[in-house]
Parts: structure tokens; C-alpha cells; sequence
């Protein structure tokens, strides 16, 4: 392997899974990243229109935790109708609960990159590097708007 990486110029790197949990350097450590994917089978309650093939990723980076920086990204594909919203809740899987963080939407996105930016939230920051099971973030269609897609923070789901 590494003698045709080297004949392609190319760089022999690790690969790494990442699976729908917390993401810290080693155990013990605060998380600075967490990765949730998104699916209809978690969303509560369940949107009919929708099918398996509706699915989405959420990357979130805490850039400062002393003010609770945290950038962030959206990816979804297949959501029935017009993508109107996109929140973080707090509630544990299975359950719906009250939005403690909007999240910016790409105006127009249908699919692939549909929402990107900033925000501070220093009592979230703080909760999900605690207890990040307790949480989770969803998006929202005009065919489905209690929500379409949902990924619970700290890998707990109902499927």
C-alpha cells in the first residue's frame, strides 16, 4: 500500500470511523466536536411522508467553550417539501422536546450543504459536554413540521 501511495504521490493516512457520539481526543477529555447523523426513524413524532431515504449529518465544533462558540454544519438529502427550519431540543431519544438553539438555514437548500454558521450558547456548550444524550438536533419540512429527520447527540436512538 504504501508503495503505490508513493508511486501516486500520494500520502498513506489512518482511517477513522466516526459513529453518531461525542468526539474527544481520548476518554476523560471534554469533547470539542460532536457528529450526529440524522434519521426519520428517530424523529417523534414520526413524519409519514417521509422515507428511509430521508437522512441527514450535523457536524458541531466548539470553538470556545468559555463563551460557547460553536460552529456548525447541516447535511441533508431527501426530506419531503421545502426545508423551513432546524433547531437543537432537549429531551432523551424518543421524546420530543422544547428548541434551546435555532440553527441558520441556507435560504433556497434543498439538499447536500443546507445550513452552516456560528452561534454562543455557553449553558448548551457546557450541558452537551456533560450530558449530550439529553439532546438532540432536527430539521423541519413544510410537509413535516414537527420535524422530518433527528440525530440524538451522545449516540442514543430509538433505532
Amino acid at each position: 500500500m504504501r508503495r503505490l501511495c508513493a508511486l501516486l504521490g500520494l500520502v498513506a493516512l489512518p482511517l477513522v470511523a466516526f459513529g453518531p457520539t461525542a468526539l474527544a481526543a481520548s476518554k476523560g477529555q471534554t469533547p470539542k466536536r460532536f457528529a450526529v447523523a440524522m434519521k426519520v426513524d428517530q424523529e417523534v413524532p414520526h413524519c409519514d411522508p417521509a422515507t428511509n431515504a430521508a437522512q441527514g449529518r450535523a457536524v458541531f465544533r466548539i470553538t470556545d467553550a468559555a463563551t460557547g462558540t460553536v460552529k456548525y454544519k447541516l447535511i441533508a438529502k431527501n426530506l419531503p417539501g421545502d426545508i423551513t427550519a432546524a433547531h437543537i431540543h432537549q429531551s432523551p431519544a424518543g421524546q420530543p422536546g422544547a428548541i434551546v438553539q435555532p440553527l441558520q438555514l441556507t435560504a433556497g437548500a434543498k439538499k447536500g450543504v443546507i445550513g452552516s454558521g456560528t452561534f454562543q450558547n455557553p449553558a448548551l456548550v457546557a450541558a452537551l459536554q456533560s450530558n449530550p444524550s439529553q439532546y438532540y438536533v432536527n430539521v423541519h419540512s413544510s410537509v413535516c413540521t414537527s420535524g422530518v429527520i433527528r440525530g440524538q447527540f451522545g449516540g442514543s436512538s430509538s433505532s
